[in-house]
């Protein structure tokens, strides 16, 4: 029954099951909305760990994924009321050069899998005990000194 599921993604080499992406998209998707992110960024682990699947096309992928998800997130806050506009213009303005440049390098001087995954360990791990520092008192108390 589950071999009928088996699928190979011709283009990409990746094999697995067929609900298997979907499944993890609809997880990802469910709790990176709730902190209001996009989410991506965890199916770049799930796709180079799981699936295997290592080559630069990996972003492309995640990109779409994007695509897709944020219009109905950016719907809901503007319908709310609660999008902060000059916020928004901002990151724009950053966003749009950083892609093309994001793009630009991971093509020409990550393409190697090591690399990469180096790359991308550097960035969680400093995310990761930013959140940390984040919960201490010392950052409690810088933030109570700054509103002062």
């Amino acid at each position: 029954m589950l071999d009928s599921l088996f699928w190979t993604f011709s283009v990409s080499g990746v094999e697995t099951y067929l609900f298997l992406p979907p499944l993890v998209a609809l997880v990802v998707s469910f709790f990176t909305s709730l902190g209001g992110v996009s989410g991506a960024f965890l199916l770049l682990p799930f796709q180079v760990s799981f699936l295997h699947y290592i080559t630069p096309s990996v972003s492309g992928t995640n990109f779409v994924y994007n695509i897709v998800a944020i219009p109905s997130r950016v719907y809901r806050y503007l319908k709310e009321g609660r999008m902060a506009w000059p916020l928004t213009w901002v990151v724009i303005t950053g966003t749009l050069p950083g892609g093309f440049l994001g793009d630009y390098i991971r093509v020409l001087y990550l393409p190697d899998l090591r690399a990469f995954k180096f790359f991308v360990g550097c960035v969680l791990l400093y995310l990761g005990l930013r959140l940390l520092y984040e919960m201490t008192a010392r950052s409690h108390k810088g933030k109570k000194t700054m509103k002062t």
